[in-house]
């Protein structure tokens, strides 16, 4: 399987290269090929996936010095890439800190990035991507128009958001001086998380029961 990928243009998953790769063909990507190889392999259908896609300029991988051998990293990427919650993730760091030692700032991003991924798929959001000093939300028919208006017109928000409406709606959100682009993807994803949930106790229904990456 690590072949195949290699073919497909991924150079030495197995190498130094490998954490390089990923950054420029973007993480979810990344482990899109990864798992699809795999599938591939085994011969077994590759899926359809309706998730959230995350691109964003940030540092986001598994260093090698920090974890040298290359099928623990693979491993990583996978178990890091199906976190949902923040106990997951609190789990996956106490294994890290057993392991191999302090998590690096890098790992630490790539979990934020996880968790926000599954926050935001909880909200309807197909994808979140980064363009300049802007963030492009992408919706599907899930999210009420209501709320993407609400958040909008928040005294954060207010100034710098611009909201397309349609089936599918989109949603720019125009970064602050030195604002980190993960830090505001996630701020935004809980925004819409605290007024769904305000949403459902002002109209006496239950909030959701699953755990998101933001509730626990």
């Amino acid at each position: 399987a690590m072949r195949d990928l290699e073919i497909r243009g991924a150079g030495n998953l197995l190498g130094p290269e490998q954490s390089g790769y990923m950054m420029s063909v973007g993480y979810d990507m990344y482990l899109k090929l990864l798992n699809d190889a795999v599938l591939e392999q085994q011969g077994r259908e590759v899926p359809v996936r309706v998730e959230c896609s995350a691109d964003l300029t940030v540092a986001a991988y598994i260093p090698e010095g920090y974890v040298p051998a290359a099928e623990q990293r693979m491993d990583l990427y996978r178990r890091i890439a199906a976190l949902r919650t923040t106990s997951d993730r609190d789990e996956l760091t106490d294994e890290l800190l057993d392991r191999y030692g302090d998590v690096p700032p890098p790992v630490e991003a790539l979990l934020d990035v996880a968790l926000l991924r599954a926050a935001a798929m909880e909200r309807g959001i197909t994808d979140i991507t980064q363009k300049g000093r802007q963030l492009l939300f992408s919706f599907d028919g899930r999210i009420d128009p209501s709320a993407l208006l609400a958040v909008c017109t928040m005294a954060s928000y207010r100034s710098r958001t611009q909201l397309t409406a349609g089936a599918s709606p989109r949603l720019t959100l125009y970064l602050q001086p030195k604002e980190e682009p993960l830090a505001a993807a996630g701020g935004l994803v809980e925004a819409l998380r605290l007024h769904e949930k305000d949403t459902q106790q002002a109209d006496g229904a239950s909030p959701r029961k699953e755990e998101t990456a933001h509730e626990k």
